[in-house]
This record gives structure tokens, C-alpha cells and sequence, in this order.
């Protein structure tokens, strides 16, 4: 069992966000903009030049959450910081 766990840890890959990330650590709360359409979420996870986002429960049940299954990536540069 241990040499499954080995394993595993070496599998993981160590993403190094880039400079424009560095506010967008995850559970920040950002706005952004998807086919033109503004929206809110939540940083669930920060990859190299994107984040994943996780939308607003105010945009859950619009067609776009909905199509995207509630997830979506956005690049660094199109999000802001909310208070």
C-alpha cells in the first residue's frame, strides 16, 4: 500500500502561478467576464495562468452555469478581486 502512495505523490504536478494570479488565492471572491455576460464565484483552484472558478449562487440557474456545470476557467487577466 505505501508504494501506491509513493506513487501518487509523485504523479501530483506543483503548478507555479504566475505573477497575475498571486491575489486570486483560492476562496477569494472575484467578478468576471464570460461571453460578454459579467458573473461572480469563488477561486476553487489556481492553475498557471487561470483559476478555476466556481460561480455565484445568484448565477447557478443561468444557462451558462448551467452548461458549464457550475465551473469555469478564466485567466487571470479577465478577473478582479472583490471586497
Amino acid at each position: 500500500m505505501l508504494g501506491n502512495e509513493k506513487r501518487n505523490d509523485q504523479n501530483k504536478q506543483i503548478i507555479e502561478v504566475n505573477e497575475l494570479g498571486e491575489p486570486f488565492i483560492e476562496r477569494t471572491h472575484v467578478s468576471f467576464i464570460f461571453n460578454r455576460q459579467h458573473f461572480k464565484g469563488i477561486v476553487e483552484k489556481q492553475l498557471k495562468n487561470s483559476a478555476i472558478i466556481d460561480f455565484d449562487d445568484e448565477y447557478s440557474g443561468s444557462e451558462t452555469a448551467l452548461d458549464l456545470k457550475q465551473k469555469v476557467v478564466i485567466s487571470y487577466s479577465k478577473m478582479k478581486l472583490l471586497n
